[in-house]
């Protein structure tokens, strides 16, 4: 027996953009969806960060091969290579992709914001991840200003415009 059709709804973003919270939302909002904080890789915090992210993405792909759900929201940020493992990852699973990258301004995803105070390290890794492009990737599907909206706004928006596509 075949698995469900699967949508795989991957939040891209610089840290800060929203993506655990408006990913939470958002599989709240959809039917039978599941979220997966791409954060959540249990990798040893010591390993260097280039593992860690490594470790996260093999754990990404092996969720969307064994995903039982109509709805997979995955929030994790994304470079050129992670996007075509993904991408890979729902072809071998027969699932629709589509990459929504939550962009706020650099101000606003370098400010505390949503209960979260920023670190020295995470405010600076926010600007590099803005000159690496993590906020306007060609291969999203679309790209979400997270500025001035709550995270339950933004989710709804994001789910009107998937029921409209």
């Amino acid at each position: 027996m075949s698995p469900p059709a699967l949508n795989v709804i991957h939040l891209n973003g610089p840290i800060n953009s929203g993506k655990s919270t408006v990913g939470a939302a958002l599989a709240a909002l959809l039917p039978a969806a599941r979220f997966i904080d791409g954060d959540d890789h249990d990798a040893p915090s010591h390993l260097p960060y280039t593992e860690q992210w490594e470790l996260a993405l093999a754990r990404i792909t092996r969720l969307i091969g064994a995903a039982r759900d109509s709805y997979l929201v995955v929030a994790y940020p994304l470079d050129q290579e992670g996007y075509e493992r993904i991408l890979a990852a729902c072809e071998r699973r027969s699932a629709r992709l589509r990459v929504i990258t939550l962009a706020p301004t650099l101000a606003a995803a370098q400010s505390d914001r949503g209960g979260r105070i920023l670190t020295e390290w995470e405010r600076q890794r926010v600007a590099q991840m803005y000159r690496e492009g993590y906020a306007s990737r060609p291969f999203s599907d679309w790209v979400l200003d997270t500025s001035s909206s709550d995270p339950a706004s933004s989710a709804r928006e994001i789910a009107r415009r998937l029921a409209a596509s």
